[in-house]
């Protein structure tokens, strides 16, 4: 049964078009490619081939798209081009270098090259460009649904990350792909097209299945493994969950320095850490291992870049982060969920023994910014003594109370082998949330110094003040017209 089954209208065109290549989309999606991608057996390297060849086929269709005339103009929206999203993908998958690689890959690919040509004649007929912007398009739309869930299953990501952005439409929450399927099919509908163009597009839509045939034909035979077919794999997805690979049987305990050892090279083991525990992702080697997609991941505390959905290297191994919104959370739980659901626990991360002569694992401030004077009154070597919470510092109170001044102690030399970092917790930082108020911060003389006031006790005294002083004038005046009367 056709997925457009339960999409199409009850009248218009594309019901008509629709019927007419039930055939070739039935046949489509049961095609051993397909079967693969629905079985999770596919290799990484299969996959960026097949993403290499769609890149090719929606940069020649949005290359040749006005959507400024008719009739593309009535179905066509920016949100729909799929180019930009397929070279995150490729990006991820294949590395700097995937743009060589992708010539490559489509030159090697005669049906590619036959699809591209026969677009580009297509092109000078905004008819024929309709068809392939109709199949192409409802087919990421409608398929794309459950085709992301399975990439994303096979590689471990979430939805939208890179690797599968190719079915991440912006604007379409995830799961909710038919009904933009049904708003393209109302469009399209709205279009008057007489019956000689509809036959003419009619050839060239089954002449598109037969190409993507053709290039699955291709994909396939590059690694070619038993796969199952849709009805079978949806009817697999309704079953209950798989249970979790079981632990290791030798359970680590590492610092985050051991676990850096854990990186693949050389086929051997691949760890990372997730919210303290040791997952196993040896079995991901084409994603974590080196060169792959994920690599940077490889041997490191991942808890901060999963849960903020970053790569960038200075999120990781940051075992003071915790989540500090509902949505960081959720994501964390989700991750944490989907590797385990697919890797071994091998064991759990300790903080390392030595923190106060390593950087490792605890973000910490730059020798620098350890070392600069935070008052002005350390900067002539002394510092003034607040007589009211005994804290050191320029204080107003001082002037009027009296208080001793203390000698400024001299910055502590940075230790031996500490890196130096560029920023300090860049992103979300947790120093709030980790260091503690000392019994004087929550003392009543505490508060009464001006010293420590907060912007909001400042704007309350200054309200306060103001409407003392009103006030004052307000009583006064009526008091003088009273005596005076």
């Amino acid at each position: 049964m056709s997925k457009y089954g339960t999409l199409s209208r009850s009248d218009g065109h594309s019901k008509w078009f629709l019927q007419k290549t039930l055939t070739e989309h039935d046949r489509s999606m049961d095609n051993p490619w397909m079967q693969m991608i629905y079985n999770q057996c596919f290799s990484i390297k299969q996959y960026a081939s097949w993403l290499a060849i769609n890149h090719a086929i929606f940069q020649a269709l949005e290359r040749s798209l006005d959507p400024s005339l008719e009739p593309l103009s009535r179905v066509h929206d920016p949100e729909l081009h799929r180019t930009k999203k397929l070279e995150v993908d490729l990006a991820r998958l294949l590395g700097p270098t995937w743009n060589e690689e992708v010539q490559q890959i489509c030159k090697a690919s005669e049906a590619t090259r036959r699809y591209v040509e026969l677009l580009e004649k297509d092109a000078a007929d905004p008819w024929l460009l309709l068809a392939h912007h109709f199949l192409q398009y409802n087919a990421v739309l409608a398929g794309g649904s459950y085709l992301g869930e399975m990439v994303s299953q096979k590689l471990c990501v979430p939805h939208g990350a890179p690797g599968v952005q190719f079915y991440d439409f912006a604007g379409v929450q995830h799961g909710k792909q038919p009904a933009r399927v049904q708003r393209y099919l109302r469009d399209f509908d709205k279009i008057q097209i007489e019956d000689g163009v509809r036959h003419d597009m009619l050839a060239t839509m089954t002449r598109i299945y037969e190409d993507t045939e053709a290039m699955m034909a291709e994909v396939f035979a590059l690694n070619p493994a038993d796969g199952i077919d849709y009805k079978k794999a949806k009817d697999k997805t309704t079953d209950a969950p798989s249970a979790t690979p079981p632990p290791c049987a030798e359970q680590l305990t590492l610092s985050l320095s051991q676990l850096q050892a854990y990186t693949g090279t050389g086929e051997a083991r691949i760890l990372l850490s997730l919210a303290g525990e040791l997952l196993d992702v040896s079995a991901g080697r084409e994603m974590y291992g080196p060169g792959g997609g994920y690599a940077i991941l490889a041997g490191h505390d991942v808890t901060r870049c999963l849960a903020t959905m970053s790569l960038e290297a200075g999120d990781l191994d940051d075992l003071r982060w915790t989540p500090d919104c509902a949505e960081d959370e959720e994501a964390l739980n989700n991750w944490r969920s989907r590797l385990k659901e697919k890797y071994p626990v091998a064991g759990k991360l300790t903080a390392d023994k030595t923190p106060t002569t390593t950087t490792e694992g605890l973000r910490k401030r730059t020798p620098e910014a350890s070392a600069k004077p935070s008052v002005a009154g350390e900067k002539a070597g002394t510092s003034e003594k607040c007589p009211i919470s005994g804290k050191e510092g320029t204080c107003p109170m001082a002037a009027i109370l009296g208080g001793g001044k203390t000698p400024a102690k001299a910055p502590s030399a940075p230790a031996t082998g500490s890196k130096p970092q560029g920023t300090f917790m860049a992103g979300k930082s947790l120093v709030a949330s980790v260091e503690k108020k000392s019994s004087s911060e929550e003392s009543l003389l505490y508060r009464l110094c001006p010293l420590h006031w907060d912007d909001k006790t400042i704007k309350m005294v200054v309200m306060i003040a103001v409407t003392s002083w009103m006030s004052g004038i307000f009583v006064g005046w009526n008091l003088r017209r009273a005596l005076l009367s």
